[in-house]
């Protein structure tokens, strides 16, 4: 016997309300749940900032320096309570179905071991994440996608289809409508342990163009977006990169130099300025003297910026 499949309308041979193809489908949507999470947690970090304009008084776009979350007044608390609804009662009507043991599934380290490998996927940085651990709707939507094969016999695997693809498209709708976010560098917060040991928080912070202050997601302290962005600049000018890599550093920094221009500062004898700090070896190892004719040179972009600067001020 056979059907039409719910979803997309193809055949199906088996009598099952949804294809395969379709099955896939819900199955990869479940293990981006752990990522669509971590963007929700990071992208919440922006509700609790503060603006240091005060002369402007208070407007609807005002931040705060409180938790909105405490509220219900975030954009992406609704849409993900919806979905941690969907996806927790869902597991607990298969789970009654099949005779499962989704509650001690869902205290296993195994399962929140799977959670955070797919949070990782998503975003590779692990220090971005948040360090609530695994949440209700992620350890959910990963057991249900161990099952599978179950899902699809599932009596209403349509309605269920239908429930949790919307609960993700409204959680991914809230997330995307919000400004894109720029990487600050890590939380400079010094706490202490129980012990009394100190110890920096290193959360990731992200912040929207032209906020002045932004929140930590995991010590909630908050920081001056200018005080961020000079330890930002102060660390990588340090840093050497190739003249290559220089080219692309240099734009995101506003300061566009021509790569003719670079190649002659460092390599024209009559127009040399800038004098190699290192040498990067075939293992990737940089030393202070050259070996091999093939090894790059590498300068210090705080020298390239300061030649920048000064060629800037004499013209």
């Amino acid at each position: 016997m056979t059907t039409d499949c719910h979803n997309c309308g193809r055949t199906v041979t088996d009598d099952f309300d949804l294809c395969h193809d379709c099955m896939a489908t819900l199955v990869r949507n479940l293990e981006s749940v752990p990522g669509l999470v971590s963007d929700i947690l990071i992208t919440r970090s922006r509700q609790d900032r503060m603006s240091s304009n005060l002369a402007r008084g208070k407007s609807a776009e005002t931040a705060l320096p409180i938790r909105l979350d405490q509220y219900d007044q975030r954009p992406t608390q609704r849409p993900f309570d919806a979905l941690t609804n969907e996806l927790v009662t869902w597991a607990r009507d298969l789970d009654a179905l099949i005779c499962g043991e989704l509650d001690a599934a869902l205290d296993s380290r195994g399962l929140r071991d799977m959670v955070h490998r797919h949070r990782h996927s998503r975003r590779p940085d692990p220090a971005s994440l948040s360090q609530d651990g695994a949440l209700d709707a992620e350890l959910a939507a990963i057991w249900l996608s161990l099952y599978a094969h179950d899902l699809r016999r599932h009596p209403a695997v349509a309605e269920l289809f239908d429930g949790i693809e919307d609960a993700i498209a409204r959680c991914r709708k809230a997330i995307d409508r919000l400004p894109e976010l720029s990487y600050k560098g890590p939380c400079p917060h010094v706490g202490y342990d129980e012990e009394r040991q100190p110890f920096t928080c290193s959360a990731d912070l992200y912040v929207e163009r032209g906020e002045d202050y932004v929140s930590c997601p995991r010590c909630w302290t908050h920081h001056r977006v200018r005080d961020l962005e000079r330890a930002m600049l102060h660390k990588v000018n340090d840093q050497l990169f190739t003249i290559t890599e220089l080219l692309p550093l240099l734009d995101e920094l506003g300061e566009h130099v021509a790569k003719s221009t670079l190649y002659a500062w460092a390599n024209d004898p009559k127009r040399k300025k800038l004098n190699p700090c290192g040498w990067r070896q075939t293992d990737g190892t940089i030393s202070t003297y050259w070996i091999r004719r093939s090894d790059p040179a590498l300068y210090r972009l705080g020298d390239v910026r300061e030649l920048v600067r000064k060629l800037g001020d004499a013209s």
